[in-house]
């Protein structure tokens, strides 16, 4: 049970280091946009691929 309670804390303080330091935000925004533009090709690709084949 001690185990628990210390990894949900320690959760807890990572989450909270990476929102409030400014300089890992910004990373962490840059991070997300291009995951966020990866997973977005991969859907329109998979979903209107077949449109652009000659």
């Amino acid at each position: 049970m001690a185990d628990s309670i210390f990894s949900i804390q320690y959760l807890k303080a990572l989450v909270n280091s990476q929102l409030y330091d400014d300089e890992k935000w910004d990373f962490n925004v840059k991070l997300l946009r291009a995951a966020g533009l990866f997973a977005g090709s991969i859907v329109l690709m998979r979903n209107y691929g077949d449109l652009m084949a000659i």
